[in-house]
């Protein structure tokens, strides 16, 4: 079974995603910030496949995908955002190897969610 590790501020975001994606057979992580989603990577957790949301309070995105570079963890990633302009992040995401094709917006299409995750993982 694939273990997701979904990041978000949000904790009403994370619950959601967290139900959709049990019940589409995934097993789910969840850290509800920076600071908790970096403690999971530094751990022997596996995670096959990280969420993880740009703009959070403290630690960003872009530092938790900074510090998982630094841990040679290298599980796809998918990234959301809640702003209608990204290409402000583009750059520094360009940087850790990342396009347009993996971030989502939100309010998130779940089965769009789905879709990526299935296709990061190379599910059928």
């Amino acid at each position: 079974m694939y273990k997701i590790l979904v990041v978000d501020d949000e904790p009403q975001i994370v619950r959601v995603m967290q139900r959709f994606l049990i019940k589409m057979g995934f097993e789910v992580a969840e850290a509800t910030g920076g600071e908790e989603a970096i403690e999971l990577l530094r751990s022997d957790i596996k995670i096959d496949l990280m969420i993880v949301d740009l703009k959070m309070p403290k630690i960003s995105g872009i530092e938790v995908l900074s510090e998982m570079n630094k841990l040679n963890r290298k599980q796809p990633t998918i990234i959301l955002t809640g702003s209608i302009d990204t290409t402000k992040y583009l750059k520094e995401l360009k940087d850790f190897g990342y396009t347009i094709k993996d971030i989502l917006h939100k309010p998130v299409d779940l089965f769009a969610l789905l879709d990526l995750v299935k296709n990061k993982l190379q599910i059928a």
